[in-house]
């Protein structure tokens, strides 16, 4: 069964994320987890686990002919849960954590071919409650034929 372009770029940005440990060079472990349910609901806090949620895409009107340019957004909420042991500042954790997000997802922004480009358009931090953390907003841009979403166009 054939994979749409889209869903191979999310599964692509999934792997990347997991790739983030600190066997690999990075300052922390990931985990990223994609919903099954609307509200998050089914997921448990967890220091590291990365919330990857697929936003709105926009489509490029100029390009309807044989290929159509898509831009599809992704949020990348990362959860920065500290021992009251730690030290460190919230502040500190957080930009490591968008950095290591950033450093990796740059490292092929073409997600796997998959894409012609990654873009890391900017962070938030997260405070709701007890939750602490980063969410990380990206864009990629890719194409497919105007005829198949399944193929590159």
């Amino acid at each position: 069964m054939a994979t749409p372009r889209v869903e191979s770029i999310a599964l692509d940005i999934v792997a990347a994320l997991d790739a983030i440990t600190t066997g690999n060079s990075f300052e922390q472990t990931l985990s990223a987890v994609r919903r099954a349910r609307i509200d998050w609901q089914d997921e448990t806090p967890e220091n590291g686990k990365v919330l990857v949620s697929q936003e709105d895409d926009e489509t490029d009107t100029e390009t309807q002919n044989i290929a159509t340019d898509l831009t599809q957004r992704f949020e990348l909420g990362a959860l920065v849960l500290k021992s009251k042991n730690d030290a460190t500042e919230l502040d500190t954790l957080r930009n490591k954590v968008k950095c290591d997000i950033w450093k990796k997802l740059m490292t092929d922004r073409t997600r796997g071919g998959y894409a012609f480009n990654t873009i890391i358009t900017g962070a938030t931090n997260l405070e709701e409650g007890d939750l602490v953390g980063i969410t990380v907003h990206v864009e990629v841009k890719y194409r497919i034929s105007t005829t198949n979403p399944y193929a590159k166009g």
